[in-house]
């Protein structure tokens, strides 16, 4: 029998659990392994019950600080936004702007 592909056993996993989606993780393995696929329960397991990941805007933003008072997370933010637009004079340029808008 040839070798499977990466992902392939995980690819079958999937499409056993959306054919049978209240099968428990031994029939999983039972079922798969009628068709020649030969799985472990930890894999189905990990397939079967992982959580959804949160959203990659929702993870990167960074949480104020109760006080008002600057954390590392918010400093690092500053100095991504200065290096972004070349230097710490276009910031202060960019931020009498704003408060002028405002």
């Amino acid at each position: 029998m040839a070798r499977m592909k990466r992902g392939d056993r995980t690819q079958a996993v999937r499409d056993y659990l959306a054919e049978h989606p209240d099968a428990t993780p031994k029939s999983v393995v039972a079922g798969l392994a009628e068709k020649g696929i030969k799985v472990k329960v930890t894999l189905v397991n990990s397939i079967k019950y992982k959580k959804p990941s949160g959203s990659v805007a929702g993870s990167s933003r960074v949480r104020a600080i109760a006080g008002g008072s600057l954390g590392f997370e918010h400093l690092l933010e500053v100095k991504r936004l200065a290096d972004a637009m070349g230097g710490t004079e276009q910031v202060r340029q960019a931020l009498d702007a704003l408060s002028q808008l405002r």
